[in-house]
């Protein structure tokens, strides 16, 4: 399988008919048409659903594409390694976060590093936990960002000097948006969305009430995986979210972040994969990563 074939079969996937990817890959209709069947035939597998107008993907063609789009990458990222014999760094940083106001942990040192220089770039990934981890296994972020708890023992990491307080966000008009604090007795009565994140939970809740509450006894209204989306429900009234505060996204005023009581707060660390060769320009983000946990960490 080469990679020039995964890219005519991204192409094909993308465009969803071999007509339009041959005219956007250059080469000609019945050329793309072989190389798909040609592909098909080396996997075993039936990647495509043809029609007179379309050519869709099957199941086993989605988690290809996928695997595709990871692979394509990786070599993309590692020839645009090799090939900067450059004094100035350059290339780009791929950071993953979830959504907490520490990553200006990583925003800060990749300000500093551009000021010196310019030729970097970096790509924002934002996700809970589970996709951002995905993206980390799969070599498509060099660095992520995770809110506690994360296991953590097969990356390197360093933990942040900054934690966030957990609550609710909820609309100013509900009963609860006047209180100074949420404890189990009421939290237990409020309709809730939950984060989407599925490897662990963001605290153990049934620790925190002493029993008195668990994950299933919750008013769960659904889940969310961003809270930016789930913040325009939240203004309905109908549904509050268990969340952080200080998120740029809830500073309106038609949304309040009321903390629990007893408090609970959750850290973050920035993980990297072990064993990895950084790039240059990796690694020059690394260092002022560290830099600025240090100086940040004395305030």
């Amino acid at each position: 399988m080469e990679i020039r074939t995964l890219q005519y079969f991204l192409a094909v996937a993308r465009e969803q008919n071999i007509t339009g990817a041959a005219n956007m890959l250059h080469i000609t209709q019945p050329t793309l048409s072989r190389q798909m069947a040609d592909l098909e035939q080396e996997l075993g597998k039936k990647l495509f659903i043809r029609t007179n107008r379309s050519t869709l993907l099957t199941e086993d063609g989605i988690r290809l594409r996928q695997r595709a789009e990871e692979i394509v990458s990786l070599v993309q990222q590692t020839k645009s390694e090799i090939s900067d014999d450059q004094p100035e760094l350059t290339g780009c940083i791929r950071i993953g976060a979830g959504e907490t106001p520490i990553i200006h942990f990583l925003t800060d040192a990749f300000a500093k590093l551009k000021r010196k220089h310019p030729g970097i770039t970096c790509e924002l990934f934002t996700g809970n936990a589970d996709t951002v981890e995905d993206k980390l296994s799969h070599g498509l972020v060099d660095f992520a960002l995770f809110i506690a708890p994360f296991n953590a023992e097969k990356y390197e990491s360093l933990l942040l000097p900054e934690s966030n307080r957990v609550g609710i966000v909820t609309c100013r008009d509900t009963p609860w948006a006047q209180l100074p604090t949420i404890t189990a007795d009421t939290l237990r009565h409020i309709p809730l969305l939950i984060s989407s994140r599925t490897a662990t939970d963001t605290f153990d809740i049934r620790q925190w009430s002493q029993g008195s509450i668990t994950a299933e006894n919750l008013k769960v209204v659904g889940k969310f995986d961003l809270i930016a989306n789930a913040a325009q429900l939240i203004r309905t009234g109908i549904t509050s979210a268990l969340g952080i505060d200080e998120l740029f996204q809830l500073q309106t005023p038609d949304l309040v972040f009321i903390p629990l009581e007893p408090a609970v707060t959750v850290s973050c660390l920035v993980a990297w994969k072990k064993y990895q060769l950084l790039s240059p320009t990796c690694e020059a983000f690394l260092k002022g990563l560290k830099e600025e946990i240090h100086w940040q960490g004395k305030d």
